[in-house]
């Protein structure tokens, strides 16, 4: 087993989750839901993204092939997806309880209907989004054996299980935290989210348009030919 690799692939997806960085967003998302609800939501939201990344570390190079379709256009879909919620956060309008009314009968009922709420843009694409895929992709590229693949996996499960904890425990943080605090952040991590996903799309649309991203122009171009 290379456990260089192994290494190099926890440091990487830790940095991916970043699952203090996503307390603020977790917190506007499910704050109003017991904390019972937001264990089985957390193991949705997790187990979904996790589930999503195992199956393109595994056979990501060939969906890719088979539909034709380059990381270029998950990081471009996945921006405008992540500046939709950049917007929520800041004005403060991200899903609510109260606000949309669920009802259920039980707690596990009331979990699903808030997962199909917060699926999107938690689980993806901020969880199994372009910079997630194209890290499992990228080292998915260097396995070479069945070890190799198990040992990814196994630090793919170990950092999902991980952001489940800090999910599932973050309200013993946020008891003792004021409300107050957890807005300002929420706020400035709506900035933060914004530009990745402006980084995102850039970077998308600067790898399907290498020319914009080194300051050229097809019109520039055409007047230069025209004025030799």
């Amino acid at each position: 087993m290379d456990w260089s690799l192994n290494l190099n692939f926890l440091a990487a997806m830790l940095a991916m989750v970043n699952p203090v960085g996503l307390i603020p967003i977790w917190y506007e998302l499910t704050g109003d839901a017991t904390p019972k609800i937001r264990r089985r939501v957390a193991l949705m939201v997790t187990g979904t993204s996790f589930f999503i990344l195992l199956v393109f570390l595994i056979l990501g190079e060939y969906i890719l092939r088979f539909f034709s379709i380059d990381i270029e256009v998950f990081k471009i879909a996945g921006g405008f997806l992540l500046m939709f919620t950049a917007l929520s956060m800041i004005q403060g309008s991200a899903t609510k309880l109260e606000e949309i009314k669920e009802e259920a009968d039980t707690d596990l009922g009331l979990a699903k209907l808030r997962f199909e709420k917060v699926m999107v843009p938690l689980a993806i694409p901020m969880l199994a989004g372009p910079g997630a895929l194209t890290t499992v992709l990228l080292f998915s590229f260097r396995a070479n054996d069945a070890v190799t693949y198990a040992g990814l996996s196994g630090i793919l499960l170990l950092s999902y299980f991980f952001l489940f904890l800090v999910f599932s425990f973050s309200h013993v943080a946020e008891k003792k935290v004021d409300d107050i605090v957890f807005v300002g952040f929420t706020r400035v991590f709506g900035l933060l989210v914004a530009a990745i996903a402006v980084q995102f799309m850039v970077e998308g649309l600067g790898e399907v348009f290498p020319q914009w991203m080194e300051g050229g122009s097809a019109v520039d171009t055409e007047d230069a030919d025209k004025s030799e």
